[in-house]
């Protein structure tokens, strides 16, 4: 089992060079499942963080209950509000139709605990993987997870981003004892993630605390980027809102070299491509790209958070860390990035 950190250069090959031939969407379309009657503030961080770092559409799809006060905190999230299906509409087309349009999709922030939007994630979630949808499970979900593995074991395409508490529900409904599972990461650094990760077959698990651990089961990134000290709520969901912007760019980016490779196999010279760089697209296995995205979050929100503190001290609050993802996101890739943007720009 190896245990590093992966280079920036290879992380900025995910992301998608601002250039005068792009369209909307071309960097970019999400979807967030979550938002009830109690947890407004959640998926609209989710999105949000999401559209600063610079994905050009973010829809969420919240409870009826939730919709109003969620729309009032900016006109840049489109709000969706048929998560709980009604009597005359199960709500399964709609949302077949929104994840047509989505590079990739979170669920769980702001979800709650209630039955029915649990089980309409749950739908949403199977409805996903079906079609390879990029997945981020957070929050509420992983309950789904913790009653039925097997909704997304064994989909490698997703990643589930569980704080200390909840990575631990999820070891014991896998049949991992914690308390082994405790003594195996004390043994070796990400023992403890790597074996959660290789039980639900691959999938990737973002373990947050003082240094988040990455694992699919094989391999283990260890992010221990300085962050601030506060521990507000919503910080997760900042997290959650990188990773789906990292997954969805990494969708684009598997589509790119697909594209090329079908290009070059039909005897065309290859075009620059809205996605092109300065290296070979190749160099990416689309399969680690779900590790990938997520220790680049993590890398982004944890600068965030030391950005935020450095300012605001204790009164730090999340929307401080949200203000600063996208000071986080320049800092981090800006100089990698000019090395592919158009010289007239």
């Amino acid at each position: 089992m190896s245990v590093h950190q992966p280079r920036l250069q290879t992380l900025a090959k995910l992301i998608p060079p601002l250039t005068p031939a792009m369209h909307k969407g071309d960097c970019g379309r999400v979807a967030v499942f979550g938002g009830c009657e109690e947890f407004t503030g959640a998926p609209y961080f989710v999105a949000s963080s999401s559209l600063r770092l610079g994905t050009d559409i973010a829809y969420l799809v919240c409870d009826r209950s939730a919709a109003t006060a969620i729309k009032s905190y900016t006109p840049d999230i489109i709000v969706l509000p048929f998560l709980r299906p009604s009597s005359e509409d199960t709500g399964e087309s709609k949302i077949g139709a929104i994840l047509k349009k989505v590079h990739a999709m979170s669920v769980g922030s702001g979800l709650g605990k209630g039955r029915t939007l649990q089980e309409s994630a749950r739908l949403a979630i199977c409805e996903a993987r079906k079609n390879g949808i990029p997945i981020v499970l957070d929050a509420d979900s992983l309950d789904i997870v913790c009653s039925d593995p097997s909704v997304i074991s064994g989909y490698a395409n997703a990643v589930l981003t569980p704080n200390p508490p909840e990575f631990a529900r999820l070891c014991s409904a896998l049949g991992l004892d914690p308390d082994s599972v405790d003594a195996e990461a004390e043994k070796k650094v990400g023992g403890a993630v790597r074996l959660l990760a290789h039980k639900l077959g691959g999938v990737t698990v973002v373990r947050k605390g003082q240094s988040d651990v990455i694992s699919n089961g094989e391999r283990v990134f260890v992010c221990d980027e300085a962050g601030g000290l506060r521990r507000c709520g919503g910080q997760g969901d900042v997290l959650c809102g990188a990773t789906v912007t990292f997954m969805a760019w990494g969708e684009k980016y598997k589509q790119a070299v697909e594209a090329r490779a079908n290009s070059s196999r039909g005897g065309e010279k290859p075009g620059s491509g809205k996605q092109a760089s300065s290296s070979s697209l190749e160099d990416i296995d689309p399969k680690d790209i779900p590790m990938l995205a997520s220790y680049a979050a993590c890398l982004l929100t944890r600068h965030a958070s030391y950005l935020a503190y450095d300012e605001y001290g204790r009164a730090t609050q999340s929307t401080n860390i949200l203000e600063q993802i996208d000071i986080s996101f320049d800092n981090k890739f800006e100089e990698l990035l000019k090395a592919v943007r158009p010289a007239n720009l």
